[in-house]
């Protein structure tokens, strides 16, 4: 049994320590107010992007709309690789601007063209409608491949906390045959599972960053009025089989109440003889290779990067 661990007692990357105080806590009983939140802290956030070219487009969706996405290309010759981003918010927050840097330094450091999606947000779309965005973003760029200069055979999908938590369903969908192939799942800190029982979320309970709280906040706002049965295509942690899933990196902070759920995963894509590399971080918290003022958030980037270059060489 675990016991809840005081924030005091937490041995903090120094750089993280002084920084933790600053980190905000987005209050998700007001959805609009985190919202807002969200799009000041984006905003001030961003970089130019030196090497990278952007464009945003609009794609289509199985109900006949239209979907959002940014296509990052690095200045290289030829077909490339290709990397389907999944930006993180908890569910409710986050558009295109949320991960900006993140996916320019991917598409530059990796050699790949990145496409951000901007899927539909819950409450007022509750799942499962995030992720069947997600997976018409990954029809629609197997689909253009060709004219977005994409090679098909190395295409992975990425995603952060709760995008990870797509970007894993994504790859579940995609052993299938309706939905496009894929050679590797990145899931950074991922969102994966909706009982939030595991011991690090019994632990972690005022932890900065994210919180047990905030997690069961997060999947009631995701799953409620959704007439869906809840499966793995809202926690991955739910599928009865995961054999045949693509190689899979996972990206763990030691004191994020998702630690422990991610360490199962991995240990259930193994035992199913899929390929995993897992790297934890000591002192971390959840999103803190957000924080590239710190060394461990450079070298957590810098260390994506490479596994991704890896994949896409294989």
């Amino acid at each position: 049994m675990s016991v809840a661990r005081p924030r005091s007692t937490l041995r903090l990357d120094p750089e993280l320590a002084a920084i933790s105080v600053l980190i905000p806590t987005f209050d998700l009983a007001d959805v609009a107010g985190s919202r807002e939140l969200e799009k000041r802290l984006a905003a001030q956030g961003r970089q130019p992007h030196a090497g990278v070219v952007t464009e945003d487009l609009r794609i289509p969706r199985r109900d006949g709309g239209e979907l959002g996405v940014r296509v990052y290309r690095p200045n290289a010759p030829g077909s490339l690789p290709a990397l389907l981003y999944i930006h993180g918010g908890a569910f409710v927050l986050g558009d295109l601007a949320t991960e900006d840097d993140r996916c320019a330094f991917y598409a530059r450091g990796a050699e790949c063209v990145v496409i951000s999606v901007d899927y539909r947000l819950a409450p007022e779309h509750p799942y499962p409608t995030a992720f069947e965005d997600c997976v018409d973003a990954l029809v629609w760029l197997h689909a253009e491949a060709a004219e977005l200069r994409i090679d098909t055979r190395r295409i992975a999908v990425g995603g952060n906390s709760a995008g990870g938590a797509l970007a894993a369903s994504v790859s579940l969908a995609s052993r299938g045959g309706d939905v496009p192939s894929l050679m590797h799942q990145l899931l950074i800190n991922p969102v994966l599972d909706c009982r939030s029982s595991s011991g690090s979320m019994a632990e972690f309970t005022d932890t900065p960053g994210w919180n047990r709280a905030q997690n069961t906040q997060m999947w009631d706002l995701y799953l409620t009025g959704s007439t869906a049965e809840v499966d793995e295509r809202a926690a991955p942690a739910l599928a009865t089989d995961v054999a045949g899933a693509p190689a899979a990196s996972l990206w763990i902070a030691e004191y994020d109440p998702l630690r422990d759920e991610c360490y199962a995963y991995a240990a259930r894509l193994m035992a199913a003889g899929v390929s995993v590399g897992i790297a934890q971080y000591p002192g971390t918290i959840h999103g803190f290779d957000g924080y590239r003022m710190t060394s461990v958030g450079q070298r957590a980037l810098s260390d994506q990067i490479a596994a991704l270059r890896w994949a896409f060489r294989s």
